[in-house]
């Protein structure tokens, strides 16, 4: 049997076992636990009620956009430090695989350390794949290459630009995810491997970020989206899925999404697009690189509008050198986002003792979404991404004050603030975004040709092809016949 075949069977059998399973009463018995009456005192049973069968209905619904288990342990990771040690001992544990997926792999200290464990995992006999994007990762040293692959791991670049034989897409098509699955534990997020994320023991403390630790069924519904981009990769290294880990006694529920425009999965922007249309109390949002789509900026106008607060945690500190450009253009978006939303419901954040670089997102105290997923034209279609949707009141409401915490370090932002209204200062702004804006487009990559006229124009082609050609061939052989 071929590898091809052998994937195929293991994915139709990792299906089949989900199907299995009936995850129905679960997810209302995760709805009936997180709004608890005495979670929400302010709540009458009515209104309470209604907000249960909304969240049931929207958790049923949000089934097709992802594998989704119940018993998992899901733990925060709040900067690279606490992340870094986590994942380096799970390396360290493990006794089966290590798959560990990135965009940004650079040549630092963090990056040995984690080159030293890899290579020790490979060493130890276990199953080792290295998933790296070729631009992201271009400081990777060639002998850190050279020596795990002579220790039998795999290391695979994502859309190299060279040799162009190689290239499984645009230059602008990257792979954004991060991944690490070691054995039964797994982690996502933001963070890179790099020294900027590290704090004291491992960087220089310039990003602040946020990474998620796994543990339960989610894990294996995370390595098949690690899987996914090892098939996106184009690579001849290919994995069968996982197995399920146990369920953990008083888990949570986990839903794994992922963006791959190419396959037309858009799963993280769906789920948080009616996610925060479904808000009926608040909204709090971290991020970074804050110039939204079309649709996503809508969905966060309407939230004021319904009455629900929202928090916006945005970066205050610049990720480009020498010229500010994501600052720049996120004031142009700021200006009139805060001009149209009132200040009562809207307050925006800026955290400017580093780079934020954290996305996370919390709604009404009681759904939570964690990943590599930015606000903006290329996550939302153009990269590989993926993150974790959790439903559980407990690590809601632990986002929401770790959200909080930063809040109470930063700076809020008003529509009268001088930076929205200088002249020279808004030229640039405004030059910064279309240049944002512009980049983003379809025109540059190719990438979303799965739009109204393309579709019309593709059944127009395929009924060419498919019909008229048969009945020109078939005219043609009679002779006689005009």
């Amino acid at each position: 049997m071929s590898w091809g075949s052998e994937w195929l069977k293991g994915a139709r059998d990792y299906l089949l076992g989900l199907e299995a399973e009936g995850h129905g009463d679960e997810i209302q018995a995760c709805v009936d636990a997180a709004f608890a009456s005495e979670h929400f005192p302010e709540i009458n049973e009515e209104a309470l009620h209604d907000r249960k069968q909304k969240w049931a209905a929207l958790l049923h619904r949000f089934q097709k956009y992802g594998h989704y288990s119940t018993g998992n342990r899901v733990t925060v990771l709040e900067g690279g430090d606490q992340c870094f040690t986590r994942m380096l001992g799970a390396i360290d544990n493990a006794q089966t695989r290590v798959w560990c997926e990135a965009y940004i792999f650079d040549s630092s200290r963090v990056a040995e350390a984690f080159f030293r464990a890899l290579l020790d995992a490979a060493r130890r006999g276990l199953d080792v794949v290295l998933l790296v994007d070729f631009i992201g990762s271009f400081s990777l040293r060639t002998d850190w290459v050279r020596e795990l692959r002579q220790a039998g791991a795999e290391v695979v670049f994502f859309n190299p630009v060279l040799p162009s034989n190689c290239c499984v897409g645009p230059i602008s098509f990257r792979d954004h995810r991060k991944i690490t699955v070691c054995d039964e534990v797994g982690f996502c997020g933001g963070m890179n491997i790099q020294e900027e994320v590290g704090e004291e023991i491992y960087g220089t403390s310039r990003f602040y970020d946020v990474h998620a630790m796994l543990e339960g069924p989610s894990v294996a519904d995370l390595a098949e989206v690690f899987r996914d981009s090892l098939c996106e990769a184009g690579s001849q290294v290919q994995r069968a899925p996982i197995p399920i880990p146990q369920k953990i006694d008083q888990g949570v529920y986990v839903q794994i999404l992922q963006s791959n425009v190419r396959k037309r999965r858009r799963t993280m922007q769906k789920v948080i697009l009616r996610s925060i249309d479904a808000a009926d109390d608040s909204v709090w949002l971290t991020t970074a690189y804050f110039f939204p789509p079309g649709f996503l900026k809508h969905a966060l106008l309407r939230v004021p509008e319904r009455g629900a607060q929202l928090s916006l945690l945005l970066s205050g500190s610049s990720d480009f050198y020498p010229l500010p450009g994501d600052l720049l253009a996120q004031t142009w978006f700021l200006r009139r986002f805060l001009r149209d939303t009132p200040e009562d419901k809207v307050k925006v954040h800026l955290y400017e003792h580093r780079h934020m670089h954290a996305k996370h997102m919390s709604v009404d105290g009681v759904f939570s979404t964690i990943g590599s997923f930015n606000f903006d034209l290329y996550s939302a279609r153009r990269n590989l991404e993926v993150g974790i949707a959790v439903f559980d009141r407990s690590f809601a409401k632990g986002l929401q004050a770790m959200h909080e915490r930063r809040v109470a370090e930063s700076r809020r932002t008003h529509f009268k603030d001088w930076v929205y209204h200088q002249p020279m200062v808004q030229v640039a702004c405004a030059v910064a975004y279309s240049l944002v804006r512009l980049s983003g487009r379809n025109v540059f990559d190719g990438l979303d040709c799965f739009q109204r006229k393309w579709l019309v124009r593709k059944a127009a082609l395929t009924f060419l092809l498919e019909e008229q050609s048969a009945q020109f061939i078939a005219t043609s052989m009679m002779w006689g016949l005009e």
